[in-house]
Parts: C-alpha cells; sequence; structure tokens
C-alpha cells in the first residue's frame, strides 16, 4: 500500500510544477502579444517617422522567431493546433523508441561498473556508517529497528505452520546427518588440538580438590571402616579407617597430580588410543555406522521428539519475548554495544574499514552488473507502458518550463536579428 504522505507530498510537488510551466507559458505568449501589438502600432506609424521602420522590423522578427519556437516545441509533445503535420508529436508517437534507447542508454552509461565503483569510492561507506553512529540517538534509533524486527521474526516464526516446517527440516537434517562420521571428524579435531587432555587435566583438579576436602575424607574413612568392621572387636574400626582414609586419599592425591603434570602418563596415553580407535571405528566402521544411523533415525521418529521441539521452540520464543517487553532489553542493549563497537572499530581500524569498502563495492557492481539489463528493461517497459497523455504531461511538466524558456530567447533573438538585417538592408541601399 502506497504511503498517503508520499502520495500527499507528489501531489503538492505535481501542483508546483504545472504552476511554474503555466508561468512560464504565460510569459512566452505574452511576449510574442506584446511583440504583435508592437508591430501593428510600428507599421501605423510608420510614415510619420523613419525609426518606426527599425520597430517593425523587430517587432516582426520577434514574431516569427516566436511562432517557430512555439511550433517546435509544441510538436515535441502534440500536434500543432491539431494539425496533421508530419514529423509532429514527436514523443507520444516514438514512444517505444525511446523508452528502449532510455532504457539502453542508462543501462550503458549510468549502471556501468567502473563508474559505479568510482562513486562508491567516492562516498566511502566505512567513514558513512561511522560517522552516522558517532550520533547516540542514531545508536538507540538502530538498536530500536533490531528490537522491532526481532519482535516481528518472532511473530512469524511463532506461526503454526512456520513452526511445523522448522521441526520438519530438522527431521529431515537428523536423518539425513552422517553422524558417525561427522562424529568422528569432531573427536579428530579435538584429539589434534589436545582438547581432551585439557579436559582431562580439569577434571583432575576438581577431584584433587575434592579430595583434600574433610567432609569428602571423613565419607571415605566411614566407607573404609564399614569395610573393615572386624576392627571394631579391637576397638579399631574407625581409627583404622580414618587412618586408611587418608593413605588412599594421599595416593590418589599423589597419582592425580602424576597424571596432570606427566605429559607421557600412562592414563593419558591409554585415552590418546582409545579415542584414535573410536575415531577409526566411527569412519570406517560400517556395523558401528548404521547403529549410530539407527538409533539417530529412532529417536527422529519418536513422538517425543516432536513434543521436545515444541517445548524447545516455545522455550526460546518465551524467552525472547520477554526480553523484548522489557524496557533493559539484552538484546536492545547488546545491538546498542554492538554498533558501537563497529563505529570505534571502523574509526581505528584502517584495515576494517577498508574491508568494508570494498566488500560493498565488489557486492555492489557484481549485483549492478548481473541486474543492469533487467533494469534497462524495466525503465524501458514502465515507459511504454504509460499512457501517451501521462508521459507527454510527466515530461512537460518536468523539461517545459525550460522549453518555454527557449520560446522568449526565440522571440527576442529573432527580433535582434530582424532588427540588424533591416539595419544591414538600410545601410546598403
Amino acid at each position: 500500500m502506497t504511503d498517503p504522505l508520499y502520495l500527499e507530498r507528489e501531489r503538492a510537488l505535481l501542483d508546483a510544477k504545472r504552476l511554474r510551466l503555466r508561468q512560464a507559458r504565460t510569459l512566452a505568449t505574452g511576449l510574442f502579444l506584446a511583440a504583435l501589438a508592437v508591430f501593428v502600432l510600428a507599421e501605423a506609424l510608420h510614415a510619420r517617422h523613419p525609426a518606426w521602420a527599425f520597430v517593425s522590423a523587430f517587432a516582426e522578427a520577434a514574431m516569427v522567431g516566436a511562432l517557430a519556437d512555439w511550433f517546435a516545441v509544441t510538436a515535441l509533445f502534440r500536434r500543432p493546433l491539431g494539425l496533421p503535420i508530419p514529423h509532429t508529436a514527436i514523443i507520444p508517437r516514438n514512444k517505444r523508441r525511446i523508452a528502449d534507447n532510455l532504457g539502453g542508454f542508462i543501462e550503458t552509461h549510468f549502471l556501468a561498473g567502473e563508474q559505479i565503483a568510482l562513486r562508491i569510492d567516492a562516498f566511502n561507506p566505512a567513514r558513512r556508517i561511522a560517522a552516522w553512529l558517532s550520533r547516540p540517538s542514531h545508536v538507540e534509533q538502530l538498536a530500536e529497528q533490531i528490537q522491532h524486527l526481532a519482535g516481528y521474526l518472532l511473530t512469524v516464526l511463532d506461526a503454526p505452520h512456520v513452526r511445523e516446517a522448522a521441526r520438519s527440516m530438522a527431521h529431515d537434517a537428523l536423518l539425513e546427518l552422517d553422524w558417525a562420521r561427522h562424529g568422528g571428524e569432531l573427536l579428530g579435531v579435538l584429539l589434534a588440538e589436545r582438547q581432551h587432555q585439557l579436559l582431562l587435566e580439569r577434571v583432575l583438579d576438581k577431584v584433587g580438590e575434592r579430595l583434600q576436602r574433610p567432609e569428602v575424607q571423613t565419607l571415605l574413612a566411614g566407607m573404609v571402616a564399614r569395610e573393615l568392621s572386624y576392627l571394631r572387636w579391637v576397638a579399631l574400626d574407625e581409627a583404622g579407617g580414618r587412618y586408611v582414609a587418608r593413605k588412599l586419599v594421599a595416593a590418589v592425591v599423589h597419582e592425580v597430580e602424576r597424571v596432570r603434570t606427566e605429559p607421557g602418563h600412562t592414563l593419558r596415553r591409554l585415552i590418546d588410543s582409545e579415542l584414535d580407535a573410536l575415531i577409526l571405528r566411527l569412519q570406517h566402521d560400517d556395523a558401528l555406522r548404521q547403529r549410530v544411523a539407527a538409533r539417530v533415525r529412532a529417536l527422529a521418529d519418536a513422538q517425543s521428539f516432536g513434543r521436545q521441539f515444541e517445548a524447545l521452540w516455545q522455550g526460546l520464543a518465551d524467552i525472547v519475548r520477554h526480553d523484548l517487553a522489557k524496557p533493559d532489553s539484552v538484546l536492545r542493549d547488546k545491538s546498542a554495544g554492538a554498533a558501537r563497537h563497529l563505529r570505534d572499530r571502523l574509526r581505528e581500524d584502517a584495515h576494517l574499514a577498508e574491508w568494508v569498502n570494498r566488500s560493498v563495492r565488489e557486492a555492489t557492481v557484481r549485483a549492478v552488473l548481473r541486474y543492469r539489463t533487467q533494469i534497462g528493461h524495466f525503465i524501458a517497459d514502465q515507459l511504454k507502458g504509460w499512457d501517451d497523455a501521462v508521459m507527454v504531461e510527466r515530461l512537460e511538466l518536468n523539461v517545459g518550463v525550460d522549453l518555454q524558456f527557449i520560446r522568449i530567447n526565440g522571440t527576442l533573438v529573432g527580433g535582434l536579428i530582424g532588427l540588424l538585417l533591416h539595419t544591414v538592408q538600410m545601410a546598403l541601399r
């Protein structure tokens, strides 16, 4: 739907153009009528003084110039006086050819890749973006628009058919993926980057920390005392349990520290070898891969998958909806922070600014070169689709004022030429 404010502005602009065109026409026609009146007066007073002959020559030539230019200007848009004179009403009669030529001209000269690239380089998108984001109101405006966009997307995604389509896509994606092979590749990456050893070290740190806690040692002492129940006959069950627990904890802590600090420890090598074997099986053991695929298929086809997907989808939607409703929305705050960070980076990082400019330039040139033929055809088709009267009016409103000044200049220049010719004629006599 067209914006009513836009239509109102368009009507006001057209009315202003029509007024200027009427004023220019009135001036041009008024000059012609003035030249006609002067000519009649000069002819009537011709016998009284020789100077009136010069005035008559000026006025006569001015009328000829005015009429000739009126005919030329009028012939562009319509038939003068409605007469079927050849080569008149040029624009409406040649509308299709003009449309094709104009579309081709714009395609060739305005949508050339080199010209677009030069304009984008002069525009400097990175600098313009940084300058626009330098105003706090613009940052808040951008964050607000992102918040509104997120709310709109949430409304769209919350529609039942969209949710069902997403569930179906997730189901198909689960079945299409080779989980065994991808799992093996992921494990291979983790193994190559020693991430599993870092995880082992964190686990060992936690184990050593917990074993040092008094409550854990008390728990271990009780467990050992229960196992050494026969010592109660000599009243050594609790004391023996505590003693054994301390020794056990000390031994475990010592071994944990060895594993944590020795890169070549037996446990580490054992974990490496087991992971290597598992990666090979996931990638090359067809039986294992089929079992993994069957298990994934069973999970995807189970009714619980649909319920869990619905619950996850609704939970994420509720989280986002709740955040968007808050005055201090996290999304809005993060968006504003990201905008300010981008502004600072564009100002300080010349490489990033150049990358932004280059990316915009290449993307724009690529898009223009890809679609410029369609743009030229679109412009030509739009012009061809206009009604003749509409096309004439729009062109005349935009260039008609300048054409009326051609009539004005023709009147004045014609009169001066007529005066000059009469002067030369009288001199030759």
